[in-house]
């Protein structure tokens, strides 16, 4: 068997592969497509004794299928996970309101779900493995005999080791050798941070009693509903959840049912899926069409609503509206860090980079030194394997060609390959687990504790808002780190820790923030509540408040109270911040 590699979009993000295996037997090469992203031709890449024998999808995003249905020929199927196969032809209608996408109705037609090995050619096997990033994404471990030995490739396509939304992450181990890693190089390093960030100013936002609407691609909001509704039951006080048009239909094709979320999938009065104190999630992730964008009229001109747009980075977002808007960049990708375990961890004798920008490709060059590692940015076939042996890369020396041999020898006791045993059929399956763990989602749970999970006054610290960007019209505002900030831009450090304003520019600055800025007068209050003291009887109830509109602002009393319905109360706002 002899296999080369080629990228087929090197330009074009640079995420799509096709491999060439060779048996020697048959007189035509078989060929198998991983992704079929942006600029791939398979017209000017495929020889005329080349055949397309499978095209694996790792998983629904644009940058992943878009040319899916111009590359498809010679009866290939298409294979992806059983999930990813469940949204495919709401994602692929969707995707073409606005896209070229081509004649999507052949992509259906050879899409077949796979959940375990499948034979695409004689002697070569597929199989699926999770590999987070997405709610259904997939890599795809490539198998292939040399005699009665196999060898194995492995494909992250995008990749996290933490889960999303119930999926499992990419696994760091497997009961099997890996020669050949195909990692895509693609960082988000701060993800964790901004996930947790986002769904704090999401959730703090409707309990204050503003309507939210969060708008984000289909599946970034199914992930959003997910964590939402588990982190409602966590913290004991459910917070409504209401997914409108493409994103609830995803929600409904994946089969999900979380507790304190509804899907909408189609509406006609918008009014009715904006409530106060709740949260609806539309797209796309930017609200200029779409559910979305009618979501957005409704409340564009309303001072107690906020929108709050979680967007991939590739395009503008509103900011400025009469409603507080918010915008995070939220891209599920891993860390260097996490890609070096991950060579460390499968000890390849290959490691080939894509799907990065070619600065980031190239870094990894000689990264590696006990590896042949393949970080080009062109589009040239490359060998891999010839007669029966690991190749290596062109312009290596000999030294060091055998430097690397001899590193590999010593770890891994040559490429020999392994012996099939029916034991290495046992690998993780792309299955939604049942029990959530939001901690694995990489959600900062405690910190969504401290503040909401209703623990003593004392603990519950982390009360401001954390969002990089919120449009007011004046007055105090939270700065990306929580501080509160003056209308001068000035914040002052209270003895512990926190941000406060000193007790001579509270009235100063409150007045201000109730003349010019509703929702960080709503914030000012909020902060003092954590303070709130009972002056008759000596009892600290603590309470939310909530805009009623019309210039009405309610308090919400938190935890069991004995008061009756029409009780009069003295509320004591304290300027201690002890």
């Amino acid at each position: 068997m002899n296999l080369s590699y080629q990228h087929v979009n090197p330009t074009n993000g640079g995420g799509s592969y096709l491999l060439r295996l060779r048996d020697g037997v048959s007189r035509n090469t078989a060929c198998v497509l991983v992704d079929s992203g942006s600029g791939v031709d398979l017209d000017s890449v495929l020889g005329p004794d080349e055949y397309l024998a499978a095209v694996l999808l790792t998983h629904s995003h644009l940058d992943h299928y878009g040319t899916l249905a111009d590359s498809l020929r010679d009866g290939a199927p298409v294979y992806a996970s059983e999930a990813t196969a469940n949204v495919l032809e709401d994602v692929l209608t969707e995707g073409g309101k606005n896209y070229d996408l081509g004649a999507t109705d052949d992509v259906l037609d050879a899409l077949e779900p796979l959940s375990d090995w499948e034979t695409v050619f004689p002697d070569v096997e597929v199989r699926p493995i999770p590999a987070g990033h997405a709610p259904g994404a997939a890599g795809f471990l490539v198998r292939f005999h040399d005699g009665n030995r196999a060898n194995h490739l492995l494909f992250t396509g995008d990749f996290t080791t933490r889960r999303v939304a119930g999926y499992p992450g990419f696994p760091t181990d497997l009961p099997v050798g890996i020669d050949a890693l195909f990692v895509n190089v693609s960082t988000a390093p701060e993800f964790e941070e901004t996930l947790s960030d986002s769904l704090f100013t999401i959730v703090e936002r409707a309990r204050a009693g503003s309507s939210v609407l969060a708008t984000a691609s289909a599946l970034t909001g199914v992930h959003y509903a997910y964590l939402l509704g588990h982190l409602g039951d966590r913290l004991g006080e459910s917070l409504p959840v209401t997914l409108v048009g493409q994103t609830a239909k995803l929600y409904d094709d994946l089969g999900y049912d979380v507790p304190n979320v509804e899907s909408v999938p189609t509406f006609a009065d918008t009014e009715d899926l904006l409530k106060r104190g709740a949260v609806t999630l539309a797209g796309p992730e930017i609200p200029s069409e779409g559910s979305a964008s009618r979501l957005f009229r409704t409340i564009e001109n309303d001072a107690t609503a906020t929108l709050i747009q979680l967007t991939g980075g590739a395009t503008d977002p509103v900011t400025t509206a009469a409603c507080t808007v918010y915008d995070y960049e939220v891209v599920n990708h891993t860390s260097r860090e996490v890609i070096d375990d991950l060579v460390t961890g499968f000890n390849p004798i290959h490691v080939v980079t894509g799907h990065g920008p070619s600065r980031v490709v190239r870094e990894y060059r000689g990264r590696y030194d006990e590896r042949f590692v393949w970080a080009s940015t062109d589009d040239r076939p490359q060998t891999l394997y010839a007669d029966g042996r690991w190749s290596s890369p062109p312009w290596l020396s000999e030294s060091a060609v055998q430097a690397i041999r001899a590193q590999d020898w010593q770890s891994s006791g040559g490429r020999f390959g392994e012996l099939v045993d029916g034991d290495l059929d046992v690998l993780p399956a792309v299955e939604r687990i049942g029990d959530p763990d939001l901690e694995a989602e990489g959600l900062d749970v405690e910190r969504f504790e401290r503040r909401f999970g209703g623990r003593s006054d004392e603990s519950a610290t982390d009360a401001r808002p954390t969002s990089p960007r919120a449009s007011a019209d004046g007055g105090a505002v939270a700065s990306a780190d929580g501080e509160a900030v003056p209308a001068d831009g000035e914040a002052v450090p209270a003895d512990d820790g926190t941000a406060a304003l000193p007790d001579d520019e509270i009235a100063a600055a409150s007045a201000a923030a109730i003349s010019s800025d509703g929702e960080a007068f709503r914030r000012e209050v909020l902060d003092r509540l954590d303070a709130l003291d009972d002056a008759v009887g000596g009892r600290q109830v603590r309470a939310r408040v909530v805009d009623g509109g019309d210039d009405v602002t309610l308090l919400r009393l938190l935890g069991d109270t004995d008061l009756e319905h029409g009780e009069e109360l003295t509320v004591t706002l304290s300027a201690d911040d002890e």
